[in-house]
């Protein structure tokens, strides 16, 4: 299953779903005002569609449960290989690899991993886009002399402040300037991915669901050239290194070495069923250390620029066209989720009982609703969100909150959109 490491945000760090607004929890959220215009009604608004993808999920669960304890069964009694060397990569490279936090309105909203590479006779950090994306300010962190727990690194360890200063959303790699990183840290030693081979050995070093600097290992898979990925609303392309050496969530952007010691690949993501891990090849990472660097801009929604000017709302908004015409919203209530003086979610309760049954999401606060969230049952709890990644009207993603704890379970992507979807994964 594709998951971000770091997330993501999914703990991601993680992203739990696409959205820069919690959905999920946006029922604690301050009521701005009474709506009073319509907005587009796509077809994320199909009730029938998010009946049938549930159904679908919970068969497709059922199935996947089942391989999945077949295949525990089987390897439990398997030992697991010992590595020549392995422990000398750890004591030589887990000082290059740092602990990354994205911050945003100074409050910590993701983390992942980097590591220490030499660029022109100075130390930079390489990380994956992921880890870095959406930050207002980056957090570094290098490993302690004695080993501490996350909360304590973060509340009671003194952090560098980085600089981003590259990245290449397609590869999903970006750079990392940090002043004064001490000079004991040692930059990684570039291998070559055409020497990489199935069976070889790699090994991986990162924070994994926050436990910090684990080393883990595994067989080499595959190789697999011009590979194509997807995150929540993002697509990426790469040589990547398929590997069985364990990663999850807070391993994004680390390195994954070979037995030699050089670096193979940084890891950024994993697949559905067992040991489908994949890192970013490093002739690529090479490839992008040595891009000149791009201006890194943040756009500003045409509503911020209204909102800096003076307005906190534009009445009217301009609606996309749709064989089903729109919605009407004059019974929805605002919501400003970020507090920034615009309207970015709308809740509706058709039948007045006190409870929201859908919600409609601008999330990028660019006047066209991406997103709607449904609570079928009305007990509080938006089990499936209908996402547009592309703005044209079609879901092609979607989150499950199967069990209705509050979290998305699964991710199901309708590649084509045409109304059938075509991946599931579990999150």
């Amino acid at each position: 299953m594709i998951k971000s490491y770091f997330l993501i945000i999914i703990s991601l760090f993680y992203f739990s779903n696409v959205f820069a607004l919690d959905v999920r929890n946006i029922n604690k959220s301050k009521i701005v005002s009474q709506a009073s215009y319509q907005v587009n009604d796509t077809n994320l608004n199909d009730d029938d569609h998010a009946e049938n993808l549930l159904d679908n999920v919970k068969d497709l669960n059922q199935a996947l449960n089942e391989k999945s304890n077949e295949i525990k069964e089987n390897n439990k009694n398997r030992s697991q290989p010992k590595f020549k060397g392995a422990e000398d990569i750890y004591n030589d490279f887990s000082n290059s690899v740092v602990f990354i936090g994205n911050r945003k309105n100074k409050k910590l909203q993701g983390m992942g991993s980097g590591f220490v590479i030499n660029h022109k006779g100075k130390l930079k950090i390489i990380t994956n886009w992921h880890v870095v994306d959406d930050a207002n300010s980056l957090s570094v962190w290098i490993k302690p002399k004695e080993m501490v727990d996350e909360n304590y690194l973060i509340h009671q360890v003194d952090s560098y402040s980085a600089k981003l200063i590259k990245v290449n959303k397609t590869k999903d790699l970006a750079m990392l300037e940090v002043e004064n990183l001490p000079l004991k840290l040692k930059p990684v030693n570039y291998g070559k991915f055409k020497k990489v081979r199935p069976g070889q050995t790699s090994f991986a070093i990162g924070h994994p669901e926050g436990l910090l600097w684990s080393f883990t290992s595994g067989m080499i898979s595959q190789v697999r050239p011009d590979y194509n990925w997807r995150y929540k609303g993002s697509r990426h392309k790469a040589n990547v290194i398929q590997t069985q050496a364990s990663i999850n969530p807070g391993n994004s952007g680390g390195p994954l070495f070979n037995k030699d010691k050089e670096l193979i690949g940084v890891n950024t993501f994993t697949s559905e069923g067992e040991n489908l891990n994949f890192a970013i090849a490093v002739d690529d990472v090479i490839s992008f250390i040595n891009e000149k660097p791009k201006p890194i801009e943040k756009k500003k929604s045409k509503y911020i620029k209204k909102k800096e000017k003076g307005n906190t709302w534009i009445k009217k908004k301009k609606k996309k066209t749709s064989e089903k015409g729109s919605v009407d919203l004059s019974d929805a209530k605002e919501i400003d989720y970020n507090q920034n003086g615009v309207i970015d979610a709308w809740l509706i309760d058709k039948n007045n009982n006190g409870i929201y049954e859908k919600l409609y999401v601008d999330k990028d606060e660019n006047g066209i609703v991406e997103a709607v969230a449904i609570d079928k049952n009305e007990d509080n709890n938006f089990e499936i969100i209908l996402i547009d990644t592309n703005d044209n009207g079609n879901p092609d993603e979607a989150e499950i909150d199967e069990n209705e704890d509050g979290e998305t379970d699964v991710i199901a992507y309708d590649f084509n959109e045409d109304g059938e979807w075509d991946k599931f994964e579990n999150v």
